[in-house]
């Protein structure tokens, strides 16, 4: 009898393993919800180049921007369920927009199932050096023109719309909103002073602040950046409470086999773990390692689902 039962479990799980043993045979895509030249997009492209050279198939990574991530996760989620097609994920895709949107073409829990999350990036608030000095100044400027400062970000409801909206709501001040399809533009537009000011992540505006097109005036963080040393964390500025990380990490589509979905995991965490690939894409430009498995990734979008649907029903933020 216990052998007919362990002949009966390897038969069921043979397809799955055997999968996995000749997976990829042939090119894998990464969806990256965001345009060229972000920061989600350069992590996508570094791990693809490094898996697609152990792989020995080609890694494509695929831009579908728009629509706070929904079009490239809808895509993903109707995607076949072989590892073939894999999302680059963060916040809105999996623990926010459920909270912002009545009704979602995709259902972020249900359809996409967590590989390994790769790194995090602590906020960083933006404004033209003539602007403001501090986020003192900031705050007092923007009570002097009530309504009518301005701040960019990638999207309604993405990270950086929330952040700016909360550090509103803590400031008691108010500002209106103007998005655009990336991040890198909105960058160009602060330091041309199309708008007043912008919340990203460190890494895509490191050289724009070293350079002096853009000063930083805090970090999200409980403690400051090794890149940006000098930038005081939101504590330090007078903004005690306010902190805010976002995320990066792969998805695949619900159904994809396990023994596929724990290769991709480990190929991808042998890549995020070496030095050379932290001090290019991870550590070196901004970002903190978060190197978190399939369960462990689970179980940190339970604590993060959680929490956003606490900040969106405090802000009032909702879309439709």
């Amino acid at each position: 009898m216990k052998l007919v039962r362990r002949l009966l479990i390897a038969a069921i799980l043979m397809p799955g393993a055997v999968l996995a043993q000749v997976f990829p045979d042939k090119p894998v895509k990464i969806i990256v919800p965001f345009t060229a030249g972000g920061l989600v997009d350069v992590l996508a492209r570094g791990v693809g180049e490094r898996l697609s050279a152990g792989w020995g198939q080609p890694v494509v990574v695929e831009n579908r921007p728009g629509a706070n991530t929904i079009i490239a996760a809808e895509a993903t989620a109707r995607s076949p369920a072989n590892g073939y097609t894999i999302l680059m994920a963060n916040d809105p895709t999996l623990s926010v927009n459920q909270y912002l949107y009545g009704k979602l073409p995709y259902d972020p829990v249900k359809d996409l199932v967590p590989v390994v999350n790769i790194a995090a990036t602590a906020g960083i608030l933006l404004v033209r050096p003539s602007l403001a000095g501090s986020v003192k100044e900031l705050i007092e400027l923007a009570r002097s023109r009530p309504g009518q400062m301005t701040y960019g970000s990638y999207g309604v409801g993405s990270k950086a719309h929330l952040d700016a909206e909360e550090f509103a709501r803590l400031a008691g001040v108010k500002f209106n909103h103007i998005p655009y399809k990336g991040v890198a533009e909105i960058l160009v537009a602060v330091a041309a002073g199309q708008v007043d000011m912008v919340f990203s992540g460190i890494p895509p505006a490191v050289q724009l602040v070293n350079s002096g097109k853009l000063r930083a005036l805090a970090v999200s963080a409980p403690a400051r950046s090794t890149v940006l040393p000098t930038v005081p964390t939101f504590a330090e500025a007078g903004v005690p409470g306010y902190e805010s990380k976002s995320w990066m990490g792969l998805v695949v589509p619900n159904g994809t086999p396990q023994p596929v979905i724990d290769k991709i995991a480990q190929d991808v965490q042998r890549i995020i773990v070496r030095p050379d690939f932290q001090e290019k894409y991870i550590t070196g430009v901004g970002l903190e390692l978060v190197n978190q498995n399939p369960t462990q990734f689970a179980e940190f979008l339970k604590g993060d689902r959680s929490a956003y649907a606490k900040q969106v029903k405090a802000i009032g933020a909702k879309l439709d």
